[in-house]
């Protein structure tokens, strides 16, 4: 669908309402949480699973960084602030696609008052 003129108060309201998001958002952090399972020989031989474990993994760069969390009680945090993360990409997503509606309207306007009779084509 075609945003017109008239849509440009309601796209405004948009933006606002998602910048207002963005500065609610205090802690972020990249990655995800997994849990990691060693497989660990004892002094008969015999293999033990052990874990879950813990685990912080992100990308830094073309690596794959993992951090072992060692105090649980910190889970639920590293939780929200990746949750977080994950919100704050949602509304700058938004941003992008309503300040690129925002210009194809500005655009539009400009065009409409070069070309004659306000057509949109000129030769």
């Amino acid at each position: 669908m075609k945003n017109t003129v008239s849509d440009y108060p309601k796209l405004r309201q948009q933006r606002q309402q998602l910048l207002q998001q963005l500065s609610g958002l205090q802690e972020l952090r990249r990655g995800s949480l997994t849990e990691q399972f060693l497989m660990v020989k004892r002094k008969d031989g015999s293999r033990v699973k052990r874990g879950p474990y813990p685990l912080l993994t992100r990308k830094h760069g073309q690596k794959t960084v993992s951090l072992r969390l060692t105090n649980p009680a910190l889970l639920p945090l590293y939780r929200q602030q990746i949750q977080a993360m994950r919100q704050f990409e949602t509304v700058v997503d938004g941003l992008v696609r309503v300040g690129e509606q925002l210009s194809d309207l500005a655009v539009a306007e400009v065009v409409q008052k070069k070309t004659p009779g306000g057509t949109g084509t000129s030769r």
